[in-house]
């Protein structure tokens, strides 16, 4: 039993001591990693930077914040660094003893205090570092703006003559600049930074308005100086002349140039105060109403050109409109007793003669005006375009309607011809049919041929009447002439199967004493032929024929057909 118990002790020993020499490696590890972090910030001294923020001349906020920020380091580097490396000593005696286990809770606390070193340290670097490139931006600004107000003041001297009287403005903004930069100057050697930041971003933003003044207003004054004045002398004494010689604008010219005027005005008084923008968009105002009063003399100017040109044009092709517009009345009432019109041709033609007299009634209203009236060419000229484009349509309307009705009496004519050639040829089937001789004709035959003799009686009756409606006597001959061409059909039909049962019954007597079947349909061809039904007797016949004689009826046919080419 005891010797259970020792072995169970010796095992545990064995398991607490291999546990102690794997925790005593990693907590060496942990250790010696917070030590060069501790060291890594004692090689990258700030001393240097601090001595050199120490001979620069500072004061107010920022001599404070370099007081404490050197304050900070120093205590950082001479008390916190050197205190972190006596606990990681008694962390490694602890680690290297019998207190292993103990080292895990003091070495957690050592980290966390390296940590913050570590942050304290960056933090002051990059203040370091900020107020190093404060001190070096300000002395480019020194330059910069030294630069800036040596070219500033060249250009005032050798170019006032280019800002007339924005001069006295622009001098004062300059002096004012120059105040303003030796406040800075003294700020600055006084070294403080903060407020010498604030000071230079008012001197920028100053300096920038004032270049931009320097760019913008001389051709801004040029124009006010040397343009505008002779363009508003021309254009007035332009419109002076252009009203005497009764010209009207199509809008108020005066109150353009006053307002012209005013502005010309307003951009003297800007100029004066220097504000640019305002300048800006009054000189852009100038400008577009200039164009538009230039625009405009040359529209009214040209207008009266052209409309005097095309008046002469235009009076001829008025009164040519006119004359053939009468001869259309005329002609449409002659043919209105002879005619009936579907297409609303004496409608249309009134219409053609409303717009027409709109059209004369505006242009007397020109020739007969008072000599004293103005007149606004532009429109005037626009309405004589729209008016010469109406005429044009009007022309071609009137050459529509006079085209459509001058064929009626040619069209009247050509129906009679149709007329006559339809009667003719009524007269040559109904001979043809005579000619045979036949026994009768089939009622359907007879109605049909009835139904295209009324269908010819009618179309000259309408033909006769006082009002001939030409679209439907078109329309019906068009009717007949499909319906002749069926009755001729039918006819042909008739006579080809009338001619070709004669003779298969004739022919059909060779067989008749040798054959019952040939005499049986010989004589039902016989009888339906007496009853006039001739291509049912054919088939009766030419079919019996195929039978005993192959290919009879179609010799017959041939025959028959060679001769009635022969013949015709």
């Amino acid at each position: 039993m005891m010797m259970a118990i020792l072995m169970t002790i010796i095992a545990l020993a064995v398991v607490l001591y291999a546990a102690a020499m794997v925790f005593k490696r990693r907590y060496k590890m942990r250790a010696e990693e917070v030590r060069n972090q501790v060291e890594s910030i004692e090689k990258a001294s700030l001393d240097a930077d601090f001595a050199k923020l120490s001979q620069m001349t500072l004061s107010g906020d920022s001599l404070t914040e370099v007081e404490n920020m050197d304050k900070s380091y120093h205590y950082l580097m001479n008390r916190r660094l050197p205190e972190i490396i006596e606990e990681l000593d008694e962390i490694d005696e602890q680690i290297e003893g019998y207190h292993v286990f103990l080292s895990k809770t003091g070495l957690e606390t050592i980290r966390k205090k390296t940590m913050d070193a570590i942050s304290q340290y960056r933090e002051l670097a990059a203040k370091v570092s900020r107020i190093k490139k404060q001190a070096e931006s300000h002395q480019e600004a020194v330059k910069e703006l030294k630069d800036k107000y040596q070219r500033i003041r060249k250009i005032l001297l050798t170019k006032n003559f280019s800002y007339g009287q924005s001069i006295d403005a622009l001098e004062s903004s300059m002096q004012n600049l120059e105040n303003l930069f030796e406040d800075y100057m003294k700020v600055l050697e006084k070294g403080d930074l903060k407020k010498t930041d604030e000071i230079l971003s008012e001197l920028r933003q100053k300096t920038r308005v004032l270049e931009t003044a320097l760019d913008k207003i001389p051709p801004i004054y040029k124009n006010y100086k040397n343009v505008y004045p002779e363009q508003m002398t021309e254009i007035k004494e332009a419109i002076r002349k252009m009203k005497e010689e009764r010209y009207e604008f199509e809008f108020d010219s005066e109150k353009v140039i006053s307002e012209t005027d005013d502005q010309i005005k307003r951009l003297d008084e800007g100029l004066a105060k220097i504000e640019v923008e305002d300048c800006e968009l009054l000189d852009n105002k100038i400008y577009e109403n200039i164009e538009k009063l230039y625009d405009a003399i040359e529209k009214e100017y040209n207008a009266k050109l052209r409309f005097d040109k095309r008046l002469s044009y235009f009076k001829d092709f008025m009164e040519h409109a006119r004359k053939q517009e009468r001869e259309l009345l005329i002609e449409l009432d002659r043919l209105s007793m002879n005619y009936v019109f579907n297409h609303n041709e004496p409608e249309n033609a009134h219409s053609l003669d409303d717009t027409l007299k709109r059209i004369e009634k505006w242009y007397q209203g020109y020739e007969n005006r008072d000599e004293e009236m103005s007149i606004c060419y532009s429109e005037y000229y626009s309405r004589m375009l729209e008016n010469l484009q109406n005429l044009t349509n009007i022309e071609k309307r009137q050459k529509e309607i006079f085209d459509s009705v001058a064929s009626l009496f040619k069209d009247e004519q050509d129906a009679k011809r149709a007329i006559q050639n339809f009667d003719a040829e009524m007269h040559r089937l109904k001979r043809s049919i005579d000619n045979l001789n036949l026994p009768g004709l089939s009622n359907e035959y007879q109605q049909y041929f009835l139904k295209v003799s009324t269908e010819i009686v009618d179309l000259a009756n309408d033909l006769g009447k006082i009002q001939v409606d030409m679209d439907q006597i078109e329309h019906d001959l068009i009717n007949t002439q499909s319906d002749l061409d069926v009755l001729e059909k039918k006819t042909q039909e008739i006579i080809d199967a009338s001619t070709l049962a004669q003779e298969c019954i004739q022919y059909a007597n060779r067989y008749r004493g040798e054959s019952e079947e040939v005499a049986n349909a010989q004589k039902e061809a016989i009888r339906l032929f007496e009853k006039c039904d001739y291509i049912k007797s054919l088939d009766t016949i030419a079919h019996i024929l195929e039978k005993v004689d192959e290919n009879s009826y179609r010799r017959i046919e041939a025959s028959y057909k060679k001769k009635s080419k022969y013949q015709s």
